[in-house]
């Protein structure tokens, strides 16, 4: 349901963010891990004042390495030979010798393996891939923008850590796993601090990025098989759009991925499906960003009554390198203090039976300049008693008359719940039946599938009109 992932920091701006953080000369042990100067639960938690104009300093380019065997197995040799620094990122530059029989191609930092890791905190820039024939060799470079890494308080290379997925023309693959090299930094390079979260509530890298942090906590939500959430913050981008962001630590001796859904912004149900999966790495930390304006178009809030994001709750689930759930999903939900949890369920009832009651809200352009796409937005309540899914029945609508092609997610809404139904009318099929504008669409058809587990309630069709 989302782009997995998806664009943080720098910030959300411009830049990816999926953190984590280390420990005291050796990543991993975070039990002396200073926390920035701010109570558990503040709003604009910076020692710096309001009206400063402080940016954040330039990243320090001092740091070198030595050659180093990053792989060395299976007729593959991975060298990394150096650091090469420009005025945007650092560059680590590698040699890959391929010994094996046939060509190889070598991924790193991609959306099916993103393992990277700069100081202890995960990182999702580092994209390689590179193409070696066999017995032949190929010098390469991975690239870590300075505003991808300032934001994590990382001002200087004292460790990486890379994951390389090695296939073959018959995609067979091997992983590596991430592998470790240390710079002439790494010694001195403080560990303790969470660079992290010292950074991201100060007013110099607000300045820097322009964003601003609405509440920040180190409030212990999660704790389940070995992984805890540390902190948690809402931040609002240049461009308005609201992020939340929680930092994990992932304290067990392997990869988990960690898994979001069911989001819930003020009580509405936005998202039941997975939002995104990002993996932290053995004795790192973790920051996941949650983009609550994508969750449910901002645009769209005051439709639902909602002014203000005061509270958001959501699922994480661990799962290990194979995909296999590793827990169950457990709920957390994180409240902004003085801020108003509510939403308006008012609208037209179009449908009220068994405990399930939907409204219709309205019918909107779609939130992005370059889509002629049209959302029908709805409201269902369930007050059934029971836990129950809500979905279209398959090719079932039309508009005025004609079949159109549209998208409608399913959702799963537990008792006393309510959840946003949008359903996307698909701009090229709008068009081969005429119709331009919201004011075109006079009536909708659509049938829904209500049913608890695998037992259908009612297979009701809707008709909704619009004066």
């Amino acid at each position: 349901m989302k782009k997995l992932i998806s664009l943080f920091l720098a910030l959300l701006l411009m830049f990816s963010l999926v953190a984590c953080s280390g420990n005291a000369k050796s990543p991993g042990d975070s039990s002396n891990t200073q926390q920035p100067n701010s109570d558990s639960s503040s709003n604009k938690p910076s020692d710096a004042p309001e009206d400063s104009d402080e940016k954040l300093g330039v990243f320090n380019q001092n740091a070198t390495l030595e050659e180093t065997v990053m792989v060395d197995e299976g007729g593959v040799k991975i060298t990394a030979t150096g650091l090469n620094y420009t005025d945007y990122s650092v560059e680590l530059e590698l040699t890959i010798e391929n010994n094996a029989k046939e060509d190889l191609s070598f991924i790193s930092g991609s959306v099916g393996l993103s393992c990277n890791s700069v100081n202890g905190y995960m990182i999702s820039d580092g994209y390689l891939n590179c193409d070696v024939a066999a017995g032949k060799k190929a010098n390469d470079s991975i690239s870590f923008s300075y505003d991808g890494l300032r934001p994590y308080g990382i001002n200087e290379i004292a460790d990486i850590e890379i994951g390389f997925d090695i296939s073959d023309d018959d995609y067979n693959h091997t992983y590596t796993g991430p592998r470790q090299i240390k710079t002439s930094a790494f010694a001195s390079h403080d560990y303790d601090t969470n660079h992290y979260q010292t950074t991201i509530v100060s007013r110099d890298a607000m300045n820097t990025y322009e964003y601003d942090i609405k509440h920040f906590s180190q409030d212990k939500l999660y704790d389940e098989s070995g992984i805890k959430l540390v902190s948690n913050g809402m931040m609002v981008n240049r461009d308005g759009d609201t992020i939340l962001l929680l930092e994990l630590e992932n304290t067990t001796s392997s990869i988990v991925y960690i898994a979001t859904s069911d989001i819930s912004l003020n009580g509405l149900v936005v998202c039941s499906s997975t939002w995104s999966s990002n993996a932290i790495n053995p004795g790192k930390h973790g920051i996941i960003d949650v983009d609550l304006s994508s969750a449910l178009s901002a645009e769209y809030w005051s439709i639902f009554g909602i002014d203000e994001i005061g509270s958001v709750s959501l699922s994480l689930t661990q799962c290990n390198s194979d995909g296999d759930n590793i827990t169950d999903d457990v709920s957390v939900e994180i409240n902004v203090p003085n801020a108003k949890v509510e939403f308006d369920s008012s609208g037209e009832e179009i449908y009220n039976n068994s405990g399930v009651r939907i409204v219709t809200k309205k019918i909107v352009e779609d939130s992005d300049e370059y889509s002629a796409d049209m959302h029908v937005l709805l409201l269902a309540e369930n007050n059934s008693g029971k836990t129950l899914v809500i979905e279209d029945a398959y090719d079932s609508l039309s508009v005025n008359g004609f079949m159109t092609d549209y998208l409608c997610y399913s959702k799963e809404i537990k008792n006393g719940e309510s959840a946003v139904l949008d359903i996307t009318l698909e701009e090229s099929s709008l068009e081969d039946n005429k119709i331009v504008s919201v004011a075109d669409v006079k009536e909708v058809e659509v049938g829904f599938e209500i049913r608890e587990g695998h037992n259908t309630i009612d297979e009701p069709k809707l008709k909704i009109s619009f004066d």
